[in-house]
């Protein structure tokens, strides 16, 4: 919205930008435009309005990428547009707001080989029959011959999207015939708000369906098969990775669980977490606690399902979420007498909330996270 500085109460403030079909991701003002950052499909855009608010022209960006991030230099009158992409490291070009000629400025050299992996999105239709945008990132040629190793990630929650992001942590899995898909899920902010309502509160089961949908997609088309996909979250991704385990457990070979939420019932009685009322709901309300002990995993543990194998991860000093959820759950798991499959808890007593940790650390934590899952995978 814009308003006249010497008349700054509400009612005299007009929209400039309002809400569309596409999801307005940010704006940089400058003394001759304005650039609005929106997202069409996940993916980023940049158009140019003049000062009173009339669109001018859409910028053709200088390569296919993601912008991640974008800044306006008073003193210099340019703007500074950072790119991401699956397969190369972020770049910083510089912007002429005049003539919007873009000018390469930096680029991260990491000792990574991305040159034989490729990605592309697809849609994919949900229980209900949304639309739900998914990555898929693999090396180029791959068969589709229903057996490769695959790894799916989501997190689905708190207005957070998922977007293209450098594949350099994956990319010795996916140099290795692994296949890493990144699923769109409802409760983020992929399509604005209601996408993020539409997976929060009473309607969170939405979220887990979301994802068993992309599972059963990269099945379908011939990715993988159940005994070659794993799965991975952390922290709300978490609970999404102990609500697949616990409902659709034929569904999946393996999966990593990280500093998660498992016990909804209770998850508000421990350090901030009555603060994400606002998206899970309140236990202690009939209406709240009747929808979230449908999914809540640590209580639909049935004794008598073995469910995949599972990495569950937490750090002791986590001040987000408590390590007690990946504690009770494991033992819980160790104690059924129908678990055959191997329930690992690897708890970091130097991190926090995936936080806090030296590189040695980070590199220890990631070959143990990568060994335990293509052992699983067989690779």
């Amino acid at each position: 919205m814009v308003t006249d500085l010497d008349k700054p109460d509400f009612k005299n403030w007009k929209d400039f930008y309002s809400e569309k079909e596409t999801v307005l991701e940010g704006f940089v003002v400058t003394r001759n435009n304005i650039l609005i950052q929106y997202k069409k499909d996940v993916i980023s855009y940049i158009s140019v309005y003049d000062l009173n608010g009339k669109i001018l022209n859409e910028l053709e960006l200088p390569e296919v990428a993601d912008v991640s991030g974008m800044s306006y230099h008073k003193e210099s009158n340019m703007v500074y547009v950072s790119f991401n992409s699956f397969t190369a490291a972020s770049k910083v070009f510089k912007l002429d707001p005049l003539n919007f000629g873009w000018q390469f400025l930096f680029q991260d050299n990491p000792p990574i080989d991305t040159k034989t992996i490729e990605t592309k999105q697809v849609f994919y239709k949900s229980k209900d029959g949304t639309r739900i945008p998914i990555f898929i990132i693999s090396k180029k040629g791959l068969k589709l011959d229903g057996n490769n190793p695959t790894l799916l990630y989501g997190y689905g929650g708190f207005n957070i999207s998922m977007g293209p992001s450098y594949v350099g942590l994956t990319s010795s899995f996916i140099n290795r015939g692994g296949v890493y898909a990144i699923a769109c899920l409802r409760g983020g902010n992929e399509y604005g708000e209601k996408w993020h309502h539409d997976g929060m509160l009473l309607k969170k089961q939405n979220v887990f369906d979301d994802f068993y949908a992309a599972a059963e997609y990269l099945i379908r088309e011939k990715y993988t098969n159940s005994p070659k996909l794993a799965v991975k979250g952390g922290s709300n991704g978490g609970l999404l990775i102990g609500a697949a385990v616990t409902q659709r457990p034929e569904l999946f070979k393996a999966a990593i669980c990280a500093v998660p939420l498992l016990d909804m019932v209770r998850y508000h009685k421990f350090l901030i977490a009555r603060y994400w009322i606002p998206e899970y709901g309140d236990p202690d309300k009939r209406e709240d606690f009747n929808n979230i002990i449908k999914y809540s995993p640590y209580q639909n543990v049935s004794i008598g399902k073995n469910l995949p194998s599972m990495l569950i991860k937490a750090g002791e000093n986590d001040t987000r979420v408590d390590p007690l959820h990946a504690k009770k759950f494991a033992s819980l798991l160790r104690d059924n007498p129908a678990q055959i499959n191997p329930i690992l808890l690897f708890i970091d007593f130097e991190s926090g909330h995936g936080s806090g940790q030296s590189v040695d650390q980070q590199v220890n934590n990631l070959e143990l996270e990568w060994k335990w899952l293509m052992n699983q995978l067989g690779m």
